[in-house]
């Protein structure tokens, strides 16, 4: 064979293989950009990086890199570096310009980064930009297929949308445009869904879009997707669980189904279904993102022993996320590890900076410290979670009880004072209140507390045991009878469960005892004996090992030949 022969044998081969290529290629975009749409981002950026190194002239796959990179930060506002992805989304894009110079596509990518940055004047120069490189009246010698013209202009349309920049007439003129150039393309109807959905918060139109887009693409989960997040915004939670559930059928690998079905699910109160469904999104996702979203299941649905574990996995790939120390301080404080939380607690205060502390944080730090018994450092904290949230006047009360616990009762006074002077007390401030007066030796006060306790929660028998000891310290000879009526109280509302009871009806009748016994010898009046030897003859039948039952058999047999 001639080398002529060998040479055009080489050429038709190359030829024939020319196209398989760029097919091949095509597809491999379609695979990273589905990867994308998926929230594997991961995945997605290894491929685009991959496609860059093996057709570093194709403008379109560095728009698409772009894309993924903004849209990691989209899936997770709160963890993901608006700087970092914009800065980087914005050097890929000007990339690809230099690459790709011909190619609009980038130019549509740096207006949409314009967008989001609200700086609408740059964004249409951008988009003036990428308009000059497409076919016009003004461009006739530029060739371009109406179906690459329309998928252009659905890209600027989309990212007023992804901004959430309401200018529609600027949306609308570019789907028209596109619709008039390729009314069969299903991302015309699916941005134009959006657009209605989230701009105009108009869902009629918005479903009716979704749908056309689920006919010209059936295979495509993106409208059915919609379609559920719009019956969830209806309340519709059936219907938005029934399009949740076909998008899985249609598509086991679309990771935003699973994510939106465990948090239905989650709210529906189907708790294993719901950590189930977020499972396989973080298996298909694959980002720390999704784990943190995991977590916030997890956490929502009290699993902190499975939140802890997933937290910890996060912190084997990203130490740099103090929300997660706060998370872990939460979760351990919930199983009652409180070592761990407080040491997690103290790292979140360690690393965060005042803007990103919250109430709760200065609450589950007080609460740690309460629990592990550092009583006088809690106060402290819950104090400053209530001077960030002050509809939270209970924290004013539990501070005032870790006083309480390490006996500083002039700092516990103060804030129940100060609780009951703001009107936020409630009766179990004048519970406590009364308690401390009484710790204080302050009994007129513990009586007046406790009485107001006494009026508002007149069953709670703890409230009339200690305004009857406060009564007692009043008069300690017992000689005016000042708790004599509080103890018949007690008696009264214990007679129905006498054994819960026993100790405060002890109390009760061997203050009873011991008064009739005093009566008896001031006035020698026979009846007052006979209550002293029946009261004391009760404590024994209740408990005659208890000291008090001691104490009233030496009345008894001081009285038993008084009364007979």
């Amino acid at each position: 064979m001639s080398k002529f022969s060998k040479r055009g044998n080489a050429v038709v081969a190359l030829l024939l293989f020319f196209p398989f290529l760029v097919n091949l290629e095509a597809q491999e975009v379609k695979d990273a950009i589905k990867l994308t749409k998926s929230e594997q981002f991961a995945a997605a950026s290894s491929m685009f990086k991959k496609l860059i190194q093996q057709n570093p002239n194709d403008g379109d796959i560095y728009y698409y890199f772009g894309r993924n990179l903004l849209d990691k930060y989209y899936s997770d506002t709160l963890n993901v570096s608006f700087k970092e992805k914009t800065d980087s989304a914005q050097a890929i894009y000007n990339m690809g310009i230099k690459q790709d110079p011909s190619n609009p596509i980038n130019y549509i990518g740096l207006g949409g980064l314009s967008l989001i940055k609200k700086d609408l004047p740059q964004a249409k120069t951008y988009f003036a930009s990428a308009m000059a490189l497409m076919p016009s009246k003004a461009n006739k010698a530029i060739k371009m297929l109406p179906a690459r013209q329309a998928k252009l202009l659905i890209q600027i349309a989309e990212s007023y949308v992804n901004a959430n920049i309401n200018d529609t007439a600027a949306v609308f003129l570019s789907l028209r445009t596109a619709g008039d150039l390729d009314k069969n393309n299903p991302d015309l109807y699916i941005v134009q869904g959006d657009v209605y959905f989230n701009l105009l918060n108009d869902g009629s139109k918005a479903i009716t879009n979704y749908n056309m887009a689920s006919v010209l693409d059936p295979k495509s989960p993106e409208a059915k997707l919609r379609i559920g997040l719009l019956w969830l915004r209806a309340r519709q939670y059936n219907n938005a669980l029934n399009y949740y559930q076909e998008v899985v059928k249609m598509d086991s690998t679309f990771a935003p189904a699973y994510r939106e079905l465990g948090s239905l699910l989650s709210r529906a109160g189907r708790p294993e279904e719901a950590k189930k469904n977020f499972a396989k999104f973080l298996e298909l996702s694959r980002n720390t993102s999704a784990r943190k979203q995991f977590v916030n299941i997890l956490i929502d649905l009290k699993d902190y022993s499975e939140a802890i574990a997933q937290l910890n996995e996060i912190q084997k790939v990203d130490l740099s996320d103090n929300d997660v120390n706060r998370a872990l301080a939460y979760s351990y404080f919930e199983i009652q590890k409180y070592d761990s939380g407080l040491a997690y607690s103290r790292k979140f205060f360690k690393n965060a900076t005042p803007e990103k502390i919250r109430s709760t944080d200065y609450v589950y730090y007080g609460r740690l410290l309460s629990k592990l018994k550092i009583d006088s450092l809690a106060p402290e904290q819950l104090l400053k979670a209530y001077s960030l949230d002050t509809a939270k006047a209970d924290l004013i009360s539990e501070a005032a009880l870790s006083w309480t616990r390490v006996k500083k009762y002039d700092k516990a006074r103060e804030l129940y004072e100060m609780k009951i002077n703001l009107k936020k007390g409630g009766a179990m401030d004048y519970y406590n209140l009364g308690k401390v007066y009484y710790s204080m030796q302050d009994y007129t006060k513990a009586d007046t507390n406790l009485a107001i306790f006494n009026m508002l929660q007149p069953e709670y028998v703890q409230g009339w045991v200690w305004r009857a000891r406060a009564k007692s310290n009043l008069d300690p000879d017992s000689k005016q009878g000042l708790a004599k009526p509080i103890y018949d109280i007690i008696l009264e509302k214990t007679r129905e469960d006498t054994a819960k009871y026993s100790k405060e009806r002890v109390e009760a009748l061997y203050f009873l005892a011991f008064y009739n016994f005093l009566q008896y010898n001031q006035t020698k009046n026979k009846e007052f004996a006979i209550k002293a030897v029946e009261y004391g003859s009760r404590i024994n039948a209740i408990d005659p090992k208890d000291d008090k039952a001691e104490k009233a058999k030496q009345i008894m047999d001081v009285l038993k030949d008084k009364v007979k």
